[in-house]
Order: C-alpha cells, then sequence, then structure tokens
C-alpha cells in the first residue's frame, strides 16, 4: 500500500502562514482519500491544528536545510513526495497515479521523479507513457535539473542533500551538484499527476493565484499584496526565455550582466 511507502512533505515557514489554510484546506479537498502521513515542516512553534496533518516545528529561524534535517527522523517509508507551501494543490490527485509512479521508481530504480515540465526532457523511458529520464549534464539549466518544484524523493537522496547548512537557495543550487556526483537516476513525469498554482513571488501574491482567490475567498484571508504586472511580466520573460533560448546565448547575456553588477546565484557552484 501507499501509505508504507510515500510520505508527503509540504516545506513551509512562518513568514508563509498566512498560505497554510488554504493549501490544505485544496490538498484535503483534491486527494481526499490519500492515507499517507502528510507532515507540514515549518520553522516556529504554532498552536494551529489541521485535519490529516501533522505540523514539525524544527526550530526558530531555521534554514531549510536545518528544517529538512530535523523532519527526516519522523520519515519512516522509502520515499518523500515534496512540495512547497505556495504551490497550491488546485486540481485532483489520484492515489494510483501517484501510486504508480512509486512503483516505477522501484522497478527502475530512480531517485527522484520531478512532477513538474520545466526544465524539459526528451529521453523518454522506455515502457513509460509520461515519464522522462532527466540528463544531469545538460549544459541547458545545468545546475536545475533537480530543483524545488513537487517532486518524490528517495529518503536516502535527501539525507544526502544535508551534511551542511544552506539557505533554501543555495539548498536547491546544490541538488543536481549532489545527484551527479553520487551518479544517481532521476526522471521526470509529463502526466500532470501533482499538478499546481504558483501562489507567490518575490513575497507577492502572482495575478493567477489573485484571481482565483477572488473567485474562491475562503481559501486566501492573508494581507499580500498583487505583484505588479510589469514585475510578473518580467519574470515570466525571463523564464520563457530560460526555455526557448540556447545555453550559449544566456551565458552570453549573464556575462554582459556581470559586468553591470549583477549577481547569480548559480555563479557559487
Amino acid at each position: 500500500m501507499l501509505k508504507n511507502k510515500l510520505t508527503l512533505v509540504i516545506h513551509t515557514c512562518d513568514k508563509f502562514s498566512d498560505l497554510w489554510d488554504g493549501h490544505i484546506s485544496l490538498l484535503n479537498k483534491n486527494w481526499s482519500d490519500r492515507e499517507i502521513k502528510t507532515l507540514l515542516v515549518t520553522d516556529k512553534q504554532t498552536d494551529r491544528v489541521f485535519d490529516g496533518v501533522d505540523i514539525i516545528a524544527a526550530g526558530d529561524d531555521f534554514e531549510l536545510s536545518k528544517r529538512i534535517s530535523a523532519m527526516l527522523p519522523y520519515i519512516e517509508t522509502e520515499y518523500v513526495l515534496v512540495t512547497l507551501d505556495d504551490y497550491f494543490p488546485v486540481n485532483p490527485i489520484e492515489t494510483e497515479k501517484i501510486e504508480a509512479l512509486v512503483n516505477a521508481m522501484d522497478k527502475e530504480k530512480l531517485d527522484y521523479i520531478r512532477l513538474f515540465k520545466r526544465p524539459d526532457s526528451k529521453q523518454k523511458i522506455n515502457g513509460y507513457d509520461n515519464l522522462y529520464r532527466i540528463d544531469l549534464n545538460s549544459k541547458k539549466d545545468y545546475h536545475y535539473q533537480v530543483n524545488m518544484y513537487a517532486g518524490i524523493w528517495r529518503k536516502s537522496f535527501i539525507q544526502l542533500t544535508v551534511s551542511e547548512e544552506k539557505n533554501a537557495w543555495d539548498y536547491e543550487l546544490s541538488l543536481t551538484k549532489i545527484a551527479r556526483e553520487k551518479n544517481l537516476k532521476c526522471a521526470m513525469s509529463k502526466g500532470h499527476e501533482f499538478d499546481t498554482l504558483d501562489v507567490v513571488r518575490k513575497g507577492q501574491l502572482l495575478h493567477k493565484a489573485a484571481a482565483y482567490f477572488k473567485k474562491n475567498p475562503a481559501l486566501y484571508s492573508g494581507n499580500r499584496t498583487v505583484i505588479s504586472r510589469k514585475t510578473e511580466f518580467i519574470i515570466g520573460f525571463r523564464t520563457f526565455l530560460k526555455d526557448v533560448a540556447p545555453q550559449k546565448y544566456i551565458d552570453f547575456l549573464k556575462r554582459i550582466m556581470r559586468k553591470f553588477g549583477k549577481e547569480f546565484y548559480s555563479d557559487r557552484q
């Protein structure tokens, strides 16, 4: 049974606690038959209680890697479905489809399946309609083939990522490097098993999320402002450019921007 193999983890922190009610309400609605242990992993202690969700408060002001270290003793399954607080599960989730992915991980000895289309892959895994192998040495998105979008991880892979304390940005930057160095087997699914709504960027609500909350006001009662259309356009354009532009062109633009003082997290690797 899936509950003996998989744990669901929602990473969060106190600064994003305004998202908890809506996220968990949608989770319980759209995955109502899930029997797997569900953990909300945060930093500060809280007296809030949610149906079907256990809260782990790792410690005040703990960075992400340290919160992950604190949660590991609570995970008794081989696999962990990891997601973030601001990725709202707005569509139905079918237990059978999630279980099929876990079974594929068993059969193919995979260490990680990303449940998000970006970065893309064309290397289809034989015998599966929607599974594609991730090329960890791809020059395109070299540092982010493994990332913090929703995904299913072997617990043993997660354990490899917390040897040093890192903030969220440095932690994500380290993931592909670790997978590459340990020769792990990573894949992505295009089967839409765990589609989510991206809610927050730069601390503000994205327009699509704000419109969703306007139609469903019970899901959000916080005081976040809506991001400006100009800022959201710039974010979207950068994402589009990364998807379609050759890597050598992106590298050229970065070299120009560095001359004007721009710093990139990927330069830390």
